[in-house]
């Protein structure tokens, strides 16, 4: 017995050690390799594929390398298309678009950058299979709308219908199954927290969803209609016809030709012309030269994703989550580096921990304090929480689609002991200290403990305010009537004071060097902080630190979390958006749970 005993503890030993070889093997690979670059031709055209979507997390970050992950990063396609405009050897853009939905900020930045592109006498082309199919599609054609010549194959269809949102109310649902909502909300406008408490939309929820959505709305109408060349009013007209067959569409005057994708090829080389070569866009962003070192340095910190008080770093397989502690630090770096003359936070967050956005802010106005400007650019959000870390800078932008401000607070949690009853299953509890089992998720609040989280979502609500104010140079009574949780799209921001300009990372460049009193043409070096670890450099740092592999194994791949609510909360986010509601902060800065309706 003791034999086999040894016979087993020796194989599991060596497939473990192979298994981490294996996986060691293949980090050093995916950091080491470098695929030898051509010389560029003499005439390009740029081959774009969005049949993946697009993302404003950092495309270096080394777990999405590692597991494939071929989402294109925004950034890289504004930086690569700015230089490409200006490339006498680029005569035209080639743009694939599937079925992956792109996110409206995203689409109005890329829009931009195309529009300027062609500005330059360039051609811009797109291809789709079908603009929506059995979804909506409006928002992949309002991008696709930009360029000069679409393309969609004769089974293909147009789906323009609008824009919807979609939330869910679970209270009906939570009654029966005897789970209590207790939770607070500051104020009216601040509707997170009714997808637990109501059984429908509030009044002032809907007013305020009602008139961000408008805002989209009327500013796509607005935008798709001068492309095209046709009035307002028949473009609403089509949108409420659609979805259109391809032949609706091309009559329409919404498409230009029908083809399948060998057709499209063949025109778009005889457009480019013989000795035009196509180049993917990643072929052609590695050519891509720096401004060197007559550009000034200004770092580029992201902030992406739902916001956490201390270090969140991402696993293989997570979505981004926005770590206060790690965008302060990048903050205090950049601060510290006497090369790096300003910084530009990027942020694309619905908001998060209270404490973690006011630590972020504190650390903006550090910057700021010693000599550092910031600009805050803002993508798809810049709400709540993620308004809260963008208010600090000297000037924020957004696009005309960024859903931002939802100035407001909810916090509480579900109270399950009806639950457990019809169970058949009883819970005792011992406190030691009036206020031990506070956050129970079995047994409801006291009133004692009750009013004193109604006094800490009060404070929260009033600091939020309070700081608006300073920061925006707001009175009192300015910042109430943008703030009780109102959701403004990036125009109605503007206009009520609460964002500067509209645009994108162009845009906040043109701030950047108007602070730091330069030329208007003048290169800049972006500097992404805090500096990205490869996914070797992440196992020296944990083995240095006396971590075992096989620890940093499973911390990196298991999806497993000590805390069951949040862990339930991951798999119900696909279908009622997210779920932070169901774990029991002290304050919540966030957006509420919605999605585009398909």
């Amino acid at each position: 017995m003791r034999r086999i005993g040894r016979f087993f503890l020796y194989m599991f030993a060596s497939v473990g050690a192979l298994v981490t070889l294996a996986f060691v093997s293949v980090i050093v690979l995916a950091v080491t390799y470098e695929k030898a670059a051509p010389e560029l031709p003499e005439q390009i055209f740029l081959r774009l594929d969005l049949d993946r979507g697009i993302s404003d997390s950092r495309s270096d970050d080394p777990w999405r390398q590692l597991r494939g992950d071929k989402t294109v990063h925004l950034y890289d396609v504004v930086d690569t298309l700015a230089t490409a405009e200006k490339d006498d050897r680029v005569v035209g853009l080639v743009i694939r678009l599937g079925a992956t939905r792109i996110g409206l900020a995203h689409a109005q930045e890329l829009r931009q950058s195309i529009e300027a592109f062609r500005s330059r006498g360039k051609f811009a082309m797109a291809f789709a299979q079908t603009f929506g199919g059995l979804g909506n599609g409006t928002t992949e054609y309002y991008l696709a709308s930009s360029v000069d010549e679409i393309w969609v194959p004769p089974s293909g269809q147009l789906s323009l219908l609008g824009i919807g949102l979609e939330t869910p109310f679970l209270k009906d649902a939570l009654d029966k199954v005897g789970v209590q909502a207790e939770f607070e909300q500051r104020h009216e406008f601040k509707s997170a927290i009714e997808t637990l408490t109501r059984d429908a939309m509030s009044a002032p929820a809907r007013a305020s969803l009602l008139q961000v959505v408008t805002a989209w709305f009327d500013r796509i109408v607005a935008d798709i209609a001068k492309d095209r060349k046709i009035s307002p009013e028949t473009l609403r007209q089509l949108v409420d016809r659609s979805p259109l067959l391809v032949e609706e569409a091309k009559n329409a005057q919404l498409v230009d030709r029908l083809g399948y994708w060998d057709e499209f090829t063949d025109a778009v080389r005889a457009r480019a012309g013989k000795e035009a070569k196509g180049l993917k866009f990643s072929a052609y962003a590695a050519h891509v030269e720096s401004p060197g070192p007559d550009g000034t340095d200004v770092a580029l910190i992201y902030g992406v994703g739902p916001i956490q008080s201390g270090d969140a770093d991402n696993s293989p397989w997570d979505s981004d989550v926005f770590s206060a502690a790690s965008v302060a630090r990048a903050i205090d770096d950049a601060v510290k580096d006497q090369a790096i003359k300003a910084i530009l936070l990027r942020i694309d967050s619905p908001g998060g921990s209270y404490i973690g956005s006011d630590t972020v802010r504190r650390a903006v106005l550090r910057a700021r304090k010693k000599g550092k400007p910031v600009i805050s650019s803002m993508g798809s959000y810049g709400a709540s929480g993620g308004y809260f870390v963008a208010m600090g800078a000297d000037k924020i932008v957004a696009q005309p689609g960024t859903m931002t401000g939802s100035i407001g607070v909810f916090g509480g949690k579900l109270a399950t002991a009806d639950l457990w009853e019809k169970l058949g299953i009883n819970w005792n509890r011992l406190n030691v200290g009036a206020h031990a089992g506070m956050w129970s998720q079995i047994f409801p609040f006291s009133p004692t403990a009750a009013a004193r989280h109604r006094a800490v979502i009060d404070f929260v609500y009033d600091d939020f305010a309070r700081k608006v104010a300073e920061d925006r140079r707001l009175s009192d009574d300015q910042v109430d009537a943008v703030a009780r949780g109102r959701i403004w799209s990036g125009t109605g921001a503007r206009r009520v004071g609460l964002v500067d300009a509209l645009g994108g990372y162009a845009t906040a460049a043109s701030l950047v060097r108007e602070a730091l009193k330069l030329d208007a043409e003048a290169p800049i070096n972006f500097v992404v902080l805090p500096e990205p670890l490869s996914p070797l450099d992440r196992v020296r740092e944990a083995l240095n630190d006396g971590v075992p592999l096989m620890q940093i194994l499973v911390s990196q791949f298991s999806e497993a979390r000590p805390d069951t609510m949040a862990a339930v909360g991951r798999y119900l986010e696909p279908v009622f958006g997210d779920t932070s509601v169901l774990r029991p902060p002290a304050g919540v800065l966030q957006l509420p749970p919605l999605r585009l309706a398909p």
